[in-house]
Order: C-alpha cells, then sequence, then structure tokens
C-alpha cells in the first residue's frame, strides 16, 4: 500500500529532479551555442594554461573538426619565426591544410594550422626534418588566444585544482570549448544536490530543502560561471561540499574539504574560521577551557612553523625564524605531552581537522604543477602570489568591491551578443543582512543554521579584509562562492519563520478537490483524516474551567463575642481551668444592688 509519506517522497524527488535538470538544460544549451565555439571571459588565460600544463607533463590534447587537426607551431623566438615560418607554409600547402583556418599570431612568436588528421604525422616529420630541434616545438589542439606570451602561462598565481578538472576534460574529451566546460557544467548539477541535502539536514524539510535548492538553481552568478570554463563554479561546488560535510559533522572530511575548496581558488578556504570554531567547541567539550586553548596555541605555532619553513625554501626568509618557530612548537607539545597526557587523543584530532588534512586536501590537486615546474619554484609562484592578490590591478571597468555585490552595483560581462553576465542576486544577497536579526531565533530550533550562515559572513569578511588590504580589484563573479552557503541559509529561515498554515489549507484543499473530482479516495481519506486529527488536536488544546481548589469542612462553634470558625481537622479545643488563684466570684443582679444598697445606707 502506498502511503502519503512515500508520495510526499516522490514529488519531493520530482520537482527537484525538475529544477535541477531545467537549470542543467539551459547551461548546457547555452555552453554549446556555435556562437560561443571560442574563449570566453577569462577562459583566455585558464584555458591556455591547462593546455599548457599538459604540454609540459609530456601530453597532448587533440581539437578535430572536419577531419582537420588543429597543432599550433611554437617558435622560440621572432627570428627563428622568421627565418622558418616558410617551411610551415610549405607543410600547409604540401600536406593539404585548411588554409582558411590558419592563424598567424602577432602577440608572440607562433602558427596555428590545421592539417587533415592522416596526415599529421607526415607533416609533423617535414617540420622536423626542416627546422632545428631547438627553434620549434608544437602544442596539438585549439589555437591560442592572441596574448603575450599565452604559450608559456601556467596561471601559477591561482591554484590548480579547477584547471585539473579542464585538463581531464580535454585529454578525455577534446579541447574544444564546449569540451573545457563539460566539468562545470556536471559540478554545478552536483552543487545544486550539496544545497538540496545540506538544507534538508538542518530542517528535515522538503520544503526547506525545495526553497534553498530553487534559488541555486536560478542564481545568474552560479549560471554565469557554469557555462564557462571559469576557476569560480569550481569554487562554488567546493565551498558548497565543504558546508555539506560540516554540517553532517564529518570534521576529518571537512578538513580535507576546506582544503579542495581552497586549492581552486584561496577564496575558497575562507570559510575556514568555522571549522576552526567548530573544532575549539569539541576540544573544550572533551578537555575543557584550559586545555582547548592550549590546544590553539600548539596549532598556531605549528602552522607558523610550516609558514616559516615554506618561505624559507622559496628564498623569502631566513631560516632564523623557522628554527626559533619549531623550538617553541617542539617546547608547547611536550609541555602538553607532560602534563595533560590524557589529552592527547583530543589535541591528535584537533590538529588533524584543522591543519594536516586541509593541507592534504590544498597539496593533493597541485602535484601536476609541483612536476612541471618542481616544488621551489611552485612555492615561490605560490607564497609570490599574495602580494598579487593584494595589490591593485588598475583602472578596470567591470570592477565591483564586495559591497556591490550586495545590490548587484557593477555586473562583469564575459561576453556580449549572446550576453553571458556574472549578475549577483540581491534578493539572496541582501536576505543574508536582513538574517542576521533572525537568526537568533532559528539558531534555538535548528542550531546547525550557524555552519551556512557562519561560512557566509566568514567569506565576506575575508573580502573585506583583502580590500582594506589594498586588493580593491574584485569583480562580482568573485561572489559565487557566497551562493551555496547563502541559499542554504535561505531555506532554513523562511521556513521557520514564515507561517505555513496558510499554505498547508490550500494545498489540502486542493489535494481534496482533485481526490473527488478524479475519484482518487485516497486523497479524500487522507485530508479528512488529517483535518480531523488537527480538530482534535486543537480542541486539546483549548483551556477548560479552572477547577475549585477544596476546603476542609468548618462548623460555627458557641463562645463568647463574635462567632469563630474552627477547622474539623484540628479538633474541638476544650478549655480547663488554671490551678490556683481565687475561685472566680459570680455574683446576680439582685444581690449586686443590695449590696450596693446597704453600701449607701
Amino acid at each position: 500500500m502506498v502511503t502519503m509519506r512515500q508520495v510526499k517522497l516522490v514529488l519531493f524527488i520530482l520537482f527537484a529532479a525538475g529544477m535541477i535538470g531545467a537549470s542543467l538544460w539551459y547551461a548546457f544549451d547555452t555552453a554549446s551555442r556555435a556562437d560561443l565555439n571560442d574563449y570566453v571571459g577569462d577562459e583566455v588565460w585558464y584555458v591556455p594554461a591547462s593546455r599548457n600544463m599538459l604540454h609540459r607533463l609530456g601530453l597532448e590534447a587533440h581539437y578535430v573538426h572536419n577531419g582537420y587537426e588543429g597543432v599550433n607551431v611554437i617558435f622560440s623566438n621572432d627570428d627563428e619565426k622568421a627565418e622558418y615560418e616558410h617551411v610551415v607554409d610549405e607543410a600547409i600547402i604540401m600536406y593539404e591544410g585548411n588554409m582558411s583556418a590558419t592563424v598567424n599570431y602577432q602577440k608572440f612568436p607562433g602558427i596555428y594550422v590545421e592539417i587533415p588528421r592522416e596526415k599529421l604525422d607526415d607533416f609533423m616529420g617535414y617540420l622536423q626534418n626542416n627546422i632545428p630541434e631547438n627553434a620549434y616545438y608544437t602544442v596539438t589542439g585549439f589555437r591560442y588566444p592572441d596574448k603575450d606570451n599565452i604559450q608559456n602561462y601556467l596561471n601559477l598565481e591561482h591554484p590548480l585544482l579547477g584547471k585539473d578538472f579542464i585538463m581531464l576534460s580535454m585529454l578525455i574529451l577534446g579541447d574544444k570549448p564546449f569540451y573545457w566546460r563539460v566539468p562545470g557544467l556536471i559540478l554545478y548539477g552536483f552543487l545544486q544536490i550539496l544545497v538540496l541535502l545540506t538544507a534538508y539536514r538542518i530542517t528535515k524539510s522538503y520544503l526547506a530543502s525545495l526553497i534553498a535548492l530553487f534559488f541555486v538553481a536560478v542564481d545568474p552568478t552560479l549560471q554565469a560561471t557554469a557555462v564557462t570554463a571559469m576557476l569560480d563554479i569550481y569554487v562554488g561546488v567546493f565551498v558548497a561540499l565543504f558546508t555539506f560535510l560540516l554540517t553532517y559533522g564529518w570534521r576529518n572530511w571537512s578538513g580535507f574539504g576546506i582544503g579542495l575548496a581552497g586549492a581552486t581558488k584561496l577564496s575558497g578556504a575562507f570559510g575556514y574560521p568555522v571549522l576552526f570554531l567548530r573544532l575549539l567547541a569539541d576540544a573544550k567539550e572533551k578537555a575543557g577551557w584550559r586545555k582547548a586553548i592550549r590546544m590553539v596555541v600548539i596549532l598556531i605555532l605549528l602552522g607558523l612553523t610550516v609558514v616559516a619553513y615554506s618561505e624559507y625554501l622559496a628564498d623569502y626568509w631566513d631560516a632564523k625564524y623557522f628554527q626559533i618557530l619549531a623550538i617553541l612548537t617542539v617546547l608547547a607539545v611536550a609541555e602538553f605531552t607532560y602534563s595533560s597526557r590524557e589529552a592527547l587523543e583530543p589535541l591528535l584530532a584537533f590538529l588533524t581537522a584543522g591543519l594536516s588534512l586541509p593541507l592534504l586536501g590544498f597539496l593533493l590537486p597541485e602535484i601536476p604543477a609541483i612536476k612541471v615546474v618542481g616544488f621551489n619554484d611552485w612555492l615561490r609562484n605560490f607564497l609570490g602570489s599574495f602580494k598579487w592578490h593584494l595589490s591593485y590591478k588598475g583602472p578596470n571597468p567591470w570592477t565591483a568591491p564586495f559591497w556591490e555585490w550586495f545590490y548587484n552595483g557593477n555586473s562583469f560581462h564575459f561576453h556580449f551578443n549572446p550576453d553571458i553576465v556574472a549578475d549577483t542576486n540581491p534578493t539572496l544577497l541582501l536576505f543574508m543582512v536582513v538574517a542576521i536579526f533572525a537568526v537568533p531565533y532559528v539558531w534555538k530550533r535548528r542550531n546547525l543554521i550557524l555552519v551556512p550562515f557562519g561560512i557566509f559572513w566568514s567569506t565576506v569578511g575575508f573580502f573585506a579584509l583583502q580590500y582594506a588590504l589594498g586588493g580593491k580589484t574584485q569583480f562580482s563573479f568573485y561572489a559565487t562562492a557566497l551562493v551555496p552557503e547563502a541559499a542554504v541559509t535561505m531555506g532554513v529561515v523562511v521556513y521557520e519563520i514564515v507561517n505555513w498554515d496558510a499554505f498547508r489549507e490550500s494545498l489540502l484543499d486542493y489535494l481534496y478537490w482533485i481526490g473527488r473530482g478524479l475519484r482518487i479516495r485516497r486523497f479524500v481519506e487522507y485530508v479528512e483524516e488529517k483535518r480531523k486529527k488537527s480538530e482534535e488536536a486543537e480542541r486539546a488544546e483549548e483551556p477548560g474551567l479552572i477547577p475549585a481548589i477544596p476546603l476542609p469542612p468548618t462548623v460555627y462553634v458557641e463562645h463568647r463575642g463574635l462567632p469563630k470558625k474552627v477547622s474539623l481537622a484540628r479538633g474541638r479545643r476544650e478549655r480547663k481551668s488554671r490551678p490556683g488563684g481565687l475561685p472566680k466570684k459570680y455574683v446576680t443582679d439582685e444581690s449586686s444592688q443590695t449590696t450596693n444598697e446597704s453600701r449607701v445606707s
């Protein structure tokens, strides 16, 4: 027998699948348009960097169009190009290349050609036989954008995880514009599922989950970054993953997740303070405040030691800073081990989830870049990128400081005609300001609301800090990192503060009418039973008459003066004459009168 609970679950799945499916259909349809079969927005940086990384790893991506395969012939300098360019032209004619597709780059020494696939090896052999080995090299795949030094660009100022997905797609699917965007489109769907499950975990409500899902399914910032091979859609996905893991209480996986979020862009790690506070609360519960504070000191010393050692390897700091911090760290750990041996397990859990796993999550995606340029050079580039992130990049018409994201002040345009614009959603972001006044109420009912709410404002705070320290070149698509946790908060808070009785009654009316009209007896019975239970509950809650307080029975007893109430429970008190003294004399009226007369006479 099918129950209404199962019907609700099916309807929930259908609504969720419909919203996710509709948003993905729109995104896939946009990303695959023929008039977007080229670089869009910042794809001019991230995609060539991915192609160059593959080439330096000894792997080649392939672009095939109408039977022709794309090849970029890169010369070592302009002089070499001027000397051997005619060899390339001869080879194109000789092997029947697509002359109309040839691109002679102006800002770096290279030529893009398309050669019939079956003749590609012969073309490569001809170049090898007629051009010195150290004068050129070839990179198969889509043509490069005509940018200065783009053939050597690796985009090491940003972490590698987002470009890892682009490289993987190039190898598996091919080096085409639509294929660059496929991983981001797939993960956009995954992001929506994570938001749905996170909201459900907090509220156990289908309605709250669908509200949260709606705001990520229609969010213009997510849609714009999903249809382009940008890094920011990966930031949003892994921030959503971190929020999901922390909400479900998986501390170690949360630490690894924040590392992955930071490995897409550093802004992905801006929610780390929330993880830190959760770990601190766990440590305080297991070991007490004093030991928890000492654990924090050890974590800070250990983190500073890692930073100092990294700066030393990158030739930015002297070894003395690392040595001093290392000694202090060893002393702090030794003291804690000696005096608080029983708290070693909480300390290990605190350091594992708070430092080790975030570092592991950050470093694993960087392995290809480390292999290409070497660990020290990669580290030098990474540490040097902080100065770049905190610098002003010059005037830009699309600059939008972080506060403008809340009202969509200046949207970043990735492409015109068709327009792909990274608009923000003021309804969602301004609601997070209003939610500040509602969260204390919601927190008493759904304490996990502090996770997405805290991640949102922690991220905003770090963007504000970046701006204050000099990184004033901010754009609207940076707000991608704010959308998942804002949507979860929106779903939970709206569900808790809105009175849904009117909606429930209306839905029951519709269900009843459908049941009567289509002769679905189960619907009618469900509505009638639901309303009967509601009436019984209301009747039970009605206040009754105040019962009279039972009093002990009372009687009146004869006594001089006014009658006096005496409780039967106390019993009747008998008067007894006091012993001693003269007997009391009682005189009648006559004797009193005679006595008085005799006294007068």
